[in-house]
């Protein structure tokens, strides 16, 4: 059996390990990153009462200005898939992100603003202002790669009443996917 001294240098150099380990992780400042994301949308009238939701995909690229603080180009397109409905709908945003790196995970929050253009058999298409705001999380895999587990953002569109959804509808965004980090800051 083994002793305690034995048991303890065992704890002794394994937590050397952990620590060594730790403090050898890169944290590096990519100085583009384009994300790919699955997006789930799910848009509310004014009065709650008329509901769509739609699923799509979304691309992003920021553009880092340094560590912390970065410029965000979003495009974003949902479908609803119900049958007999048809609805689509198109995001185009653009904003702030601010960024907290510290290891391989990066938590941010942004602040972006633009358009929407949604389309349903009857009126057609409709654009109007939209705005987003909300954070998520970014995993470092690589210096090249990064994983995305979640975005979730409230979604303000302002599309008119003639889609049935009155003159200003309170959305959600959750997203999900893969960020791919091209040089470094």
């Amino acid at each position: 059996m083994f002793r305690k001294p034995t048991l303890l240098a065992c704890a002794i150099v394994c937590c050397g390990f952990v620590a060594a380990s730790a403090t050898a992780q890169e944290v590096s400042t990519p100085a583009v990153e384009i994300g790919l994301n699955y997006s789930w949308l799910h848009v509310n009238s004014s009065n709650y009462d008329y509901h769509r939701t739609g699923n799509g995909g979304s691309g992003y690229v920021e553009y880092n200005l340094n560590s912390s603080f970065g410029l965000v180009a979003d495009i974003g397109g949902y479908a609803n898939t119900r049958t007999g409905i048809g609805d689509t709908a198109m995001t185009y945003l653009f904003g702030p992100r601010f960024n907290f790196r510290r290891s391989r995970f990066t938590p941010y929050v942004q602040a972006l603003f633009g358009g929407v253009s949604a389309w349903t058999p009857t009126p057609g298409t409709q654009n109007a202002f939209a705005m987003a705001a909300g954070g998520g999380l970014d995993f470092q895999v690589s210096n090249h790669i990064a994983v995305k587990p979640i975005q979730a953002e409230y979604v303000m569109t302002r599309l008119p009443n003639a889609l049935g959804f009155g003159s200003h509808q309170n959305d959600i965004r959750y997203s999900a996917g893969v960020v791919f980090r091209i040089g470094s800051k």
